[in-house]
Order: structure tokens, then sequence, then C-alpha cells
């Protein structure tokens, strides 16, 4: 890729990063506004039970990460968003964690990957292969939007590992990015019923 087609398709990605954020969050805020208008009791009883054991809720979190985000992230801020703010601030805190952890699963498993006979298989792939260039040349900028956004991070974090990105660079950019964001998400799902 020529630099004016790298900086293009990064442009492109950008920007479609940023729009796809903002019709999420958007969303989020409109279905918890909806959720707490019309069935608040029933899902704050429903979130009361589900929420009695962090164990277990953080346990369906960490399996639903690995396997590139069955629930989204946001649906466990909304179960919680009846906490205190202390004890909100803690699980946002331990949900950021557990992801930041599990995006670090997916990168050591593509480090594995690219170390394995089977490597060979996947770098013959011209699309794989064709951006390997451009994410070990703007790989950090890639990775801090998969970790702002509810776009796939898990794959991008496989991504990272599989093209050799620094696992303490990648660990440097994952963890705080990914907590932010998981505290934006947190307030504007804890305050959303008071925007409108």
């Amino acid at each position: 890729m020529t630099n004016s087609t790298d900086r293009s398709f990064l442009k492109k990605y950008i920007s479609l990063k940023i729009f796809w954020t903002v019709i999420a969050l958007l969303m989020v805020v409109v279905i918890n506004i909806i959720i707490n208008k019309y069935a608040g009791e029933y899902f704050n009883n429903l979130a009361q039970r589900v929420s009695g054991s962090y164990v277990l809720t953080g346990l369906i979190f960490f399996i639903s990460e690995i396997l590139i985000g069955i629930f989204p992230a946001e649906l466990f801020l909304m179960i919680y968003q009846s906490k205190g703010w202390n004890e909100f601030f803690l699980i946002v805190l331990g949900l950021g964690i557990i992801s930041s952890l599990c995006g670090f699963i997916a990168f050591l498993a593509g480090k594995y990957l690219n170390q394995a006979k089977v490597a060979k298989m996947v770098i013959l792939q011209k699309k794989f292969k064709k951006y390997g260039d451009l994410f070990l040349k703007y790989g950090w900028i890639i990775i801090i939007l998969a970790a702002t956004t509810p776009l796939p991070f898990a794959m991008v974090c496989f991504i990272a590992g599989y093209f050799k990105f620094s696992p303490a660079s990648f660990l440097k950019i994952v963890v705080p990015v990914r907590i932010v964001r998981f505290f934006i998400s947190a307030y504007f799902i804890k305050y959303s019923t008071t925007l409108f």
C-alpha cells in the first residue's frame, strides 16, 4: 500500500469507528431510558437477581468477552446501574480489567498462531496479509479505536498478537483506554434517565 492509500484507509477506518461508536452510545442511552420508563420495576427486579453474585456475572462477562462479545458490556453496566456510585465504580473498574485481560488472551492467541505451523495457512489469506504492514505501521491507532468502541475488540487484539505487536506497548495502550471507555459508557448509562 502507498502512503496516500494508507492514510485514506486509516481516515475511513477512524471515521467509521467514531460514527458507529456515537450511534451505539445513543442506542444504549435510548434503550436504557425506554427500559427505565416502561419496564423499570421489572428490569430492576431482574437486575437484582442477576447481580446477586459478582463471581457469576463476572464469569459470564469473561466468557462473553473471550467469545468476541456475545453480550455487550453495556448490558452488564445496565444491570448494575442502580448500585451506589462507590460500588458501581468498583464494578465498572472490574469489568474494564476483565475486558482488558480477555483482550490480552486474544493477543496471546494471535501471537501463538503466528508461531505455530498453522500460521502458514492463515498468512496465505490475501486480505489478512494485505493489512499486516498497515497494522504494524498504525496498529496503536487501530488498537485504541477498538478499545474505545463496541466494535470487534477481541479480533483486533488477536491481529495485534499475530503481527507481533509489542506485548508491553499493547498492555500500556489497552488497559487504561479500555477502562476509560467503560467509565464513559457507565456514566451515560447511569445518568441517561436524567438527560431528557
